[in-house]
C-alpha cells in the first residue's frame, strides 16, 4: 500500500470516479439474464419481478463487501483466499478446478455467438476467424490490465444492453399498478399453455434459476474485487494483480490514511449500488418483454 493516499472525492465528483460498476454490470448481464429472465416472464408474467431484485439484492451484498475489502486492504478476493488457514493454497485450488470448468464452457459460448455476431457484422469474415479475433481481443486486454480501455468499452455496451432492454419493455410496460404488485411475494400458478409444452406446474422450478443467476455467479463477485483493485480505490492504489495484503503497513496506517480509505469506501458503495441498479433495470426489462411479447394469453 502506497502512502500517502489520494484524497476520496466527494458528492457529485464521485460519479466520476465510477467504472468498476460499469465492468461488473456488463459482465454478469449475459445469456443468462437475457434467456431465463425472458422465458421467466413468458411462463409466469411480471408476478415474478420480485424474484429479479431479491436474487440481485443478496450478490450486490457480496460484491460490496469483496470491494470494501478490497479497497481497504489492496488485496483481491483470491488473494485472499490463498491465505485461508489449512493446506496452502487449498481454497484457492478448489475455486480454480471449479471456475476452469465453468470458465470454459461459459467463455467458449459467449466467444462462440460474439463471433457469429461479428461475422453477421462483417460478412468477409468466416465465423471461426471472427470468433478468434474476438477471444485475441479479450485476451489482450486482460493481460495488459488496460482498465481504461475495458471501463469505456464495458461502458459502452452497458447502454447498448440497457437501452435495447428498455426500448422492448417500455412497449410492452404494463403499468404503473401492475409493476409495483410484482414486487410483492407471489407464486404464479404455470399457465396451461406452458405445461402443454413440458413445462414443470412448480413455479419455482422457473424462479430459483432466476434467483441463483441474478448478477451473475460466484465469479462475479470475485472478478468485482480485482476492477475495484484496477481502479486503485483506497489502498488498492499502486498495487498490482496477485499481490497479498501487506499486513505490517495496514497495522502502521495513520488515523489520516484511515479516513482516507473510509472515503473511498463511500466510493465503492457508490459504484456497487450503481451495478445493482442497472442490473435490476435491464434483468427487470427482459422480464417485462418476456410478459409482453411471448406470453400466451390464459
Amino acid at each position: 500500500m502506497s502512502e500517502p493516499l489520494r484524497t476520496p472525492p466527494r458528492g457529485m465528483a464521485v460519479l466520476l470516479l465510477v467504472g468498476p460498476a460499469f465492468i461488473w454490470s456488463a459482465e454478469y448481464i449475459g445469456t443468462g439474464e437475457v434467456l431465463l429472465a425472458t422465458r421467466a416472464g413468458a411462463v409466469l408474467g411480471t408476478a415474478i419481478l420480485w424474484a429479479v431484485v431479491l436474487g440481485i439484492l443478496l450478490k450486490y451484498w457480496i460484491g460490496m463487501a469483496g470491494a470494501r475489502y478490497t479497497a481497504c486492504t489492496g488485496e483481491g478476493m483470491v488473494d485472499l483466499f490463498a491465505r485461508v488457514p489449512g493446506p496452502r493454497n487449498w481454497a484457492v485450488w478448489i475455486v480454480l478446478v471449479v471456475q476452469l470448468f465453468a470458465g470454459a464452457l461459459s467463455i467458449g459460448a459467449v466467444a462462440t455467438a460474439a463471433g457469429a455476431f461479428l461475422n453477421k457484422l462483417v460478412p468477409a469474415l468466416p465465423g471461426d476467424v471472427a470468433g478468434w479475433i474476438v477471444a485475441g481481443f479479450a485476451f489482450v486486454v486482460a493481460w495488459t490490465g488496460a482498465f481504461d480501455l475495458l471501463k469505456g468499452l464495458m461502458s459502452f455496451f452497458v447502454l447498448v444492453i440497457v437501452g435495447g432492454a428498455l426500448y422492448a419493455a417500455f412497449h410492452v410496460f404494463p403499468g404503473v399498478l401492475p409493476l409495483l404488485q410484482s414486487l410483492a411475494f407471489q407464486l404464479p400458478p404455470v399457465p396451461a399453455w406452458a405445461a402443454a409444452q413440458g413445462i414443470q406446474a412448480n413455479p419455482w422450478r422457473e424462479i430459483m434459476p432466476l434467483l441463483g443467476w441474478g448478477a451473475g455467479g460466484f465469479a462475479s463477485q470475485v472478478w468485482y474485487t480485482y476492477w475495484v483493485l484496477g481502479a486503485g480505490y483506497g489502498a488498492a492504489e499502486g498495487r498490482g494483480y496477485g499481490q497479498p495484503a501487506d499486513g505490517e503497513a495496514l497495522a502502521r496506517m495513520t488515523r489520516a490514511t484511515a479516513e482516507k480509505v473510509r472515503g473511498w469506501c463511500r466510493v465503492v458503495y457508490v459504484d456497487a449500488t450503481i451495478a445493482l441498479a442497472i442490473g435490476v433495470v435491464v434483468t427487470g426489462a427482459f422480464v417485462l418483454s418476456g410478459a409482453g411479447v411471448l406470453r400466451q394469453p390464459r
